[in-house]
């Protein structure tokens, strides 16, 4: 390719994605669905125009690594360490009941052995880059099923990871222990290490880092994520892996410096690559052929079920609503169902037949997990103003009762803050509402709030007003008290700067 096609690729591909993912928000869709449809049509099964290749490759998985990385750091390690529990749960139990039900079903299609292996593992595979995106789209991230998402997302990755690793070598017929070990050991020491280690150097140098200038924080986060994002694929987990962690660790630093907002550019610009190059995939002629049909509607069933339900039981003891928050949260195949499928075809373990059933069943989950998310999450409905990253525009408030001095949570610039509808414990926001803020979001009612100096301020600051919000009129049953200060309201209650 030269300068002039590189060019104009990347001019089509961004507008088609654009254009497309604005009229699926003006319709109601998941902003993706619009972006999937830009690859499907511009790519070699429509028009033609574009082609899976290296530039397409490396700015999509540009746009997968800068989305995890916000994902990063709009979490802290102790929210991860306090949802382990269930974390591990779903992790296993999503990758126990997918392999199971594809080695079942494979055969059942007899299949050989290989090819039910490859299947198996295809299954297990959770692409958590697009439930981030679909979730940052419908302006929610700060749940703690999202929590549990993420950290079940790393133990995923390295459950995948070993099980490509077992597979390859039945398929091939040379099975390497040594080498298995090896990588289990390398993948846990590289996530403990920088899990532990990231945070403690960010606290032990924050004066000095918070003296830094913006931009220069800005290029070294830069440098910070792409280094980990190598050292991860290089080890044999994929990057996203590593860029998740980077945030995670600079997450320690958004009490003293906004670091999201001078990110959200370029993830505005590359988030939406990944997705058309997931489009790119689609083969609409293959689903003519009766058995890559039955194979592509039986793996995409299972993998949805599978998925689903091992979620439902690995976080069953957080209730009903977050399990099954959760469990829609881990269905998107995507691009790492897609690897699987390559490697086997590259080994000559599948055909092409089953290569495109599974493919199939990557993109019938990346199209149906969006709408499955936004009914779970959503239960009335209701969208919140909440600029996404990657997101064309923000969606409307949501329309949650409040009571005088509140307002519509997700309202741009609003100074109440949002009615819930939930009782929750001093300092903590009851986890899994549908109208909870995101946090770092100028102008808008964030949770938890804009930290100044150490504090968490709720609702946003009202300078020289008096009560923020009278005792007992916040949304139905908030516990959120009447300071009756002259200049902020504060909640959760004052932390001390030590």
């Amino acid at each position: 390719m030269d300068r002039v096609e590189i060019l104009l690729m990347i001019v089509v591909a961004f507008t088609a994605a654009r254009v497309l993912g604005r009229i699926a928000e003006r319709f109601g869709l998941p902003g993706v669905i619009g972006e999937l449809m830009a690859g499907a049509i511009l790519g070699p099964q429509l028009l033609g125009f574009l082609h899976p290749n290296e530039l397409l490759d490396a700015l999509s998985e540009l746009g997968v690594i800068l989305l995890l990385f916000m994902a990063g750091l709009e979490t802290h390690i102790r929210q991860l360490m306090a949802v382990r529990r269930s974390a591990i749960g779903v992790a296993m139990y999503g990758a126990l009941f997918p392999f199971i039900a594809g080695v079942g079903a494979s055969w059942a299609l007899d299949f050989g052995l290989a090819e039910s292996l490859f299947v198996a593992t295809a299954l297990m595979a959770t692409s958590v880059g697009i439930t981030v995106r679909v979730l940052r789209d419908l302006g929610i991230q700060g749940r703690k099923s999202v929590r549990i998402i993420l950290a079940s997302a790393v133990l995923d990755d390295i459950l995948g990871l070993l099980t490509l690793v077992v597979v390859t070598a039945v398929a091939l017929g040379r099975a390497n222990y040594f080498e298995i070990v090896l990588l289990t050991v390398e993948a846990v020491t590289y996530i403990l290490f920088v899990s532990l280690m990231g945070p403690w150097t960010v606290n032990k140098f924050s004066r000095l880092l918070r003296k830094l200038p913006k931009n220069l924080l800005f290029e070294l986060g830069l440098v910070w994520m792409l280094a980990l994002s190598l050292l991860a694929e290089y080890i044999g987990l994929a990057a996203i892996v590593g860029a998740f962690l980077a945030g995670l660790v600079m997450s320690d630093l958004k009490e003293h410096v906004e670091l999201e907002e001078q990110y959200q550019p370029l993830a505005w610009f590359f988030v939406p690559f990944f997705f058309v190059l997931m489009g790119t995939f689609i083969d609409f002629a293959a689903f003519a052929q009766p058995m890559v049909s039955i194979a592509t509607v039986t793996f995409t069933v299972l993998a949805i079920a599978t998925k689903y339900y091992g979620a439902l039981l690995g976080a069953h003891h957080e209730g009903r609503q977050i399990s099954r928050e959760v469990g829609v949260g881990m269905i998107p195949r995507g691009e790492v169902g897609i690897v699987v499928a390559g490697v086997a075809l590259a080994t000559g373990a599948i055909g092409d037949d089953v290569y495109t059933a599974v493919v199939g069943m990557v993109v019938l989950t990346t199209f149906i997990s969006p709408f499955l998310m936004k009914l779970v999450y959503l239960k009335d409905g209701q969208l919140r103003t909440e600029p996404a990253v990657g997101s064309t525009h923000a969606h409307p408030a949501a329309a949650h009762r409040h009571g005088p001095g509140g307002s519509a949570a997700g309202q741009a610039g609003a100074q109440g803050g949002p009615a819930t509808g939930h009782r929750h414990g001093p300092g903590e926001p009851a986890a899994g509402q549908a109208g909870e803020p995101a946090a770092g979001r100028a102008g808008t009612a964030v949770w938890p709030a804009e930290t100044r100096r150490g504090r968490a301020v709720w609702p946003p600051e009202h300078r020289g007003s008096q009560a923020a919000r009278p005792a007992g009129q916040a949304g139905e049953g908030r516990d959120e008290p009447a300071t009756g200060r002259s200049r902020t309201a504060v909640w959760p209650p004052e932390r001390s700067d030590d």
